[in-house]
């Protein structure tokens, strides 16, 4: 599949939701594109220099948009699936589009009693946050996979830290991180 790509220093994961501003002509573009197709587009992040994408990335959705108060466009998005960037090209005004291979998802994985605290931390967290909250069924929060996804999204550690959870096959190098950081 081949989708227009939107470089990101920010992490979404399938399920995942987050606010964009679009600014550049380029994205405004991407945006335009997104809203025409089902495909919508790949969000991939950035190395630490902020030069190089990197390898796994989500295929996103824009669910919502508005005209900020600064009269830029702003874009609502959800992470639909995991893909693997193959290779991708540069277009004239700086829109990248690539070649991206979806990435199976975590299986649904049920909370265990020891590990409710990493469900009870992160509503603490939303609850700051009601907006963002409003997106996530409280379902949700009895999934472990799901619950290590939005942790990802959200712990301040490098874009590649985060690529190493994202690329394993199960929520496992995240729960030893969470078990470091949340001690």
């Amino acid at each position: 599949m081949k989708l227009p790509l939107f470089p990101l220093q920010i992490c979404i994961l399938p399920h995942g939701y987050s606010k964009l501003r679009i600014f550049e002509p380029r994205y405004q573009r991407l945006v335009k594109e997104s809203l025409k197709n089902d495909l919508g587009f790949g969000a991939c992040m950035l190395d630490e220099d902020n030069k190089t994408l990197l390898p796994i990335g989500t295929r996103c959705n824009i669910v919502d948009f508005e005209t900020l108060e600064d009269g830029l466009l702003g874009v609502t998005i959800k992470g639909i699936e995991k893909f693997e960037l193959g290779t991708y090209t540069i277009e004239k005004d700086g829109l990248k589009r690539g070649n991206v291979f979806p990435v199976p998802s975590w299986q649904v994985l049920p909370i265990a009693e020891h590990q409710q605290k990493y469900t009870q931390i992160l509503q603490d967290l939303l609850n700051e946050y009601p907006e963002h909250l409003s997106q996530y069924n409280l379902d949700n929060f009895m999934d472990l996979s799901w619950v290590c996804q939005r942790w990802i999204e959200i712990l301040p550690i490098s874009p590649s830290e985060k690529q190493h959870c994202m690329a394993a096959n199960d929520p496992k190098p995240t729960l030893a991180m969470l078990n470091n950081v949340l001690k």
